[in-house]
């Protein structure tokens, strides 16, 4: 399926866009690049959604996304903002916890069940697949929860069970059957080496945070947002939702029900991302980005960020780290993990703690999202010039929506995907 849903009508030059978050901004910053008379509706009072930088006494906090992992469009848009990013500390150790320690993720069980297994055939991938009924017959039971839960997981903050094989695996979603799991290997490879090299690979910030991305696109549209947006919703010429899909489904009640019905379908994980500066380093994770955390693991978090190790430059003079949970924390529960990580913890060694929670942090990439957005691209074929956008249709990460935003804003009519 595309990653936009419905067309755009390309002989009007005008088009509105409902939402400044990510999305908005950059599918409005190459819309407007290509001619196009763009105004973009916000209801709140500032751009970003939900990627937001706070500068505090302690240091940067980041209420969102924490960097962007760079491919070519990426690459191409900080180019074209002139805009210079700033790479992640290459060779960094990544840590799992597994059985309560904190080890490297590439064991030699895993390595042992990709030996002996490898020439298995999968199961069928079929529309109703998860991720964990396809690496199953490969890696068993245990080593899904072990090691690829947490490792998805710190994508998508879903169990695997429940994630959806063919959301997940994007690329992958045109195959009906593999003859082994050694031909989903080689085709991943084959995949992987055909992505062009980049300057900068992996991921990447900017000098004063996330921030500075939002900041940069805003500028770029400075005329064409408005703020406080409170007039109700029409889709009158071109018209394009950049919401998250639960404010899709309010805002098209009246006007497309059934848009509305299956947009109210979707589901959002609930996440609390809680900054911690410190006087003292964790050891345990020094120089990583830091650990993944699976479910059931006793710790409140699925995962912990080093800051500090990832970007220093963003972090001069502390010990800075994100612990991301799939609940609302309390102090005591971030308190709580520290100290399993950090045995000589003592309550003095934190000198600042922020907690930002989101009830609706990210979309839940299960079978009923993948079905409502099946049924939404077939209400949308009724549309002349209305289209939905966002991390819930276009990919989880915002290197995904950027790629969806540059080659729809060049064909919005009839885009062919890549």
């Amino acid at each position: 399926m595309k990653r936009v849903i419905g067309r755009l009508n390309p002989q009007d030059k005008h088009i509105t866009i409902w939402g400044a978050g990510f999305s908005g901004l950059v599918l409005g910053y190459y819309l407007k690049d290509l001619g196009y008379h763009v105004t973009i509706h916000e209801r709140s009072n500032k751009v970003g959604g939900k990627i937001h930088t706070k500068k505090t006494s302690a240091g940067l906090i980041e209420t969102g996304a924490n960097a962007l992992y760079m491919n070519a469009d990426g690459m191409d848009l900080l180019k074209n903002l002139k805009l210079e990013p700033l790479p992640a500390t290459k060779k960094l150790k990544r840590f799992l916890m597994i059985n309560g320690k904190l080890k490297r993720p590439v064991q030699l069980k895993i390595l042992s069940k990709l030996a002996i297994n490898g020439h298995k055939k999968p199961p069928l991938i079929s529309d109703g697949l998860t991720v964990a009924e396809f690496f199953r017959p490969l890696i068993g039971e245990e080593n899904i929860q072990k090691f690829l839960a947490p490792v998805l997981g710190g994508i998508y903050a879903t169990p695997t069970e429940n994630l959806h094989f063919k959301s997940v695996f994007y690329d992958f979603s045109h195959v009906a059957q593999f003859n082994s799991y050694w031909d989903f290997i080689k085709l991943a490879i084959k995949r992987q080496k055909s992505k062009p090299r980049l300057e900068i690979s992996g991921s990447v910030s900017f000098e004063g945070g996330m921030q500075t991305l939002i900041n940069r696109l805003a500028e770029s549209l400075k005329p064409n947002i408005k703020l406080n947006y409170k007039e109700k919703f029409e889709i009158k010429g071109n018209t394009i939702l950049c919401t998250d899909a639960i404010t899709a489904a309010e805002l098209t009640r009246e006007v497309r029900p059934e848009i509305s019905t299956e947009l109210s379908r979707i589901k959002y994980q609930q996440l609390s991302s809680v900054t911690v500066f410190m006087k003292r380093e964790i050891k345990a994770i020094q120089r990583s980005f830091g650990a993944l955390i699976p479910l059931g693991s006793g710790l409140n978090s699925i995962g912990v960020i080093n800051n500090k190790a990832i970007f220093p430059d963003n972090n001069e003079n502390v010990y800075s780290y994100t612990f991301i949970s799939r609940k609302k924390c309390t102090e005591e529960d971030i308190i709580s993990d520290i100290k399993s990580l950090n045995r000589d913890f003592l309550p003095e060694d934190i000198d600042h703690m922020e907690n930002t929670y989101w009830e609706k942090a990210l979309p839940v990439y299960d079978i009923q999202r993948y079905l409502s957005i099946k049924k939404l691209h077939q209400l949308a074929k009724k549309e002349e010039n209305f289209a939905i956008f966002g991390n819930y249709v276009a990919g989880i990460s915002l290197r995904e929506m950027i790629t969806s935003a540059k080659i729809f804003a060049n064909n919005p009519l009839n885009y062919v995907e890549k």
